[in-house]
């Protein structure tokens, strides 16, 4: 039986297991530092949840959940290389959109709208998160900030909102957007990248401000 564990000290075993397979699972461009993910561990606004089989890490995710705005992020999804193909990545995901309670949750995933080598992978990760509920900003140009030496790849952003079938209006978005980029990515309200991302959509009536 697979157990969810927060992690709470940076200094743990549990901690060195998480961070080894996100080094593992997760491509250069989209990796924080240790530093910073150890800072993760300490913020109030995050969670860091390993999934353990006995003493044995064997997936972890991690969940920013805004304390400012009703708006929380996915953030990150890693399964040691032993332990894929197992399911663990849908009950990770369905533990943090359980952790969401009713804020929508957001998740940046790699786009097959470029052309890549790992195109057909992108599409099944795309379709995974799909068959789980998620939805699509569809003409959102969504660019993730860089955090590593190389820029990450063109990504789209997805959310999963439990209880809510009406699609986000274009406000709405906009400051999902500003509260993420500010606030997990330390990028300045007024970025002028966001402006450059919201030219693709159209004009929605918001819901729920």
């Amino acid at each position: 039986m697979n157990e969810f564990v927060e992690i709470k000290d940076p200094n743990c075993t549990d901690f060195e297991q998480v961070f080894q397979i996100y080094e593992e699972a997760l491509p250069a461009s989209e990796r924080k530092s240790r530093v910073q993910v150890a800072e993760m561990v300490k913020r109030e606004d995050y969670q860091v949840v390993a999934v353990k089989s006995g003493e044995q890490v064997v997936s972890f995710f991690v969940v920013f959940m805004s304390l400012t705005h009703e708006v929380g992020l996915l953030e990150y999804m890693g399964t040691a290389r032993e332990a894929r193909n197992q399911g663990l990545g849908a009950a990770m995901f369905k533990k943090a959109a359980e952790m969401a309670g009713t804020r929508p949750l957001l998740a940046e995933v790699d786009s097959e709208r470029e052309d890549s080598a790992d195109g057909e992978l992108r599409i099944r990760r795309k379709n995974f998160y799909f068959r789980l509920g998620c939805q699509q900003i569809e003409g959102l140009d969504y660019l993730m900030p860089q955090v590593g030496d190389s820029k990450p790849p063109v990504m789209d952003l997805l959310y999963y909102w439990k209880g809510c079938s009406t699609p986000p209006g274009h406000d709405l978005i906009r400051g999902w957007i500003k509260t993420v980029h500010a606030e997990v990515y330390g990028r300045p309200s007024d970025d002028p990248g966001i402006d450059w991302m919201m030219k693709g959509l159209t004009e929605r009536e918001p819901n729920r401000g």
